[in-house]
């Protein structure tokens, strides 16, 4: 009987502490939601595209402080180019073989960078011997 009774107050406990929580009004009822607000950034400034440089390398004919032109070969044939100086050339003058490193920009060629191009002496390695001409053969 003892066992019994115990059983019916465990029972009636959890009932109670059930009908308890049930009845719990909503913690979140009371409370309005607020939503945070995000100031949108401009957009970035669009970059230019980038000037695509081309590079020709041919002899001086004419050279002024404003103005460049040279002549090239392309392909077995001659190419005159002219080329606006942003700055006046320095140690170059006219008959030299450049590289003129250039932007087209409004149907022009605007010259960005002029270099003296050297030719590179080749020399034998160590220990090559050179080749000698053999005499004709009878």
């Amino acid at each position: 009987m003892k066992s019994w009774l115990a059983m019916f107050f465990c029972v009636v406990f959890l009932c109670t502490a059930l009908s308890f929580a049930v009845e719990q009004p909503d913690p979140d009822a009371g409370k309005s939601t607020t939503v945070k607000t995000v100031p949108i950034k401009p957009a970035p400034p669009k970059t230019l595209p980038r000037e695509t440089r081309m590079r020709a390398t041919g002899k001086i004919i004419e050279l002024s402080p404003a103005a460049l032109r040279i002549e090239r070969n392309v392909k077995g044939t001659v190419e005159t180019m002219y080329f606006p100086l942003v700055k006046p050339p320095d140690k170059i003058k006219v008959g030299d073989e450049v590289g003129v490193s250039y932007i087209a920009k409004d149907n022009q060629n605007i010259a960005k960078r002029i270099s003296k191009v050297t030719k590179k002496k080749v020399t034998p390695l160590n220990g090559a011997k050179t080749a000698v001409a053999a005499p004709p053969v009878k």
